[in-house]
């Protein structure tokens, strides 16, 4: 099953195969909430992390914002799936929603690094 681990300095990997409770608790450091971005996409994240203070999540704040507005932040690791299929399972992440994320990172990344592009 595909899934995007992102984390705040904007890097990502695909390490989390399978989104269990467990591992999903893992790779946010915490408890965990599921964000509904879109019906294909959940966006989990520390549920506690604002009272933890756990940096800005920069990408995660950037998708929060695209889908909800200027309403809040997002801080730490958050992990991208799909949505949940009629039994209620997570399912795996869209090859599109991947890469749009990658991409997202990147930009994040280079920006960070000094490295702009000129799109």
């Amino acid at each position: 099953m595909q899934t995007l681990h992102v984390l705040t300095d904007s890097s990502f990997n695909k390490d989390i195969h399978d989104p269990s409770l467990e591992n999903l608790q893992a790779a946010v450091g915490g408890l965990i909430q599921a964000i509904d971005l879109a019906p294909e996409l959940t966006m989990w994240c520390n549920d506690e992390g604002k009272l933890n203070g756990l940096p800005v999540n920069p990408v995660a704040t950037a998708l929060w914002t695209r889908y909800f507005g200027e309403t809040d932040v997002i801080v730490g690791n958050v992990v991208f799936t799909g949505g949940s299929d009629e039994e209620g399972e997570t399912t795996g992440l869209l090859n599109e929603y991947c890469k749009q994320i990658e991409e997202l990172c990147t930009r994040y990344s280079n920006a960070m690094e000094g490295n702009w592009t000129v799109v």
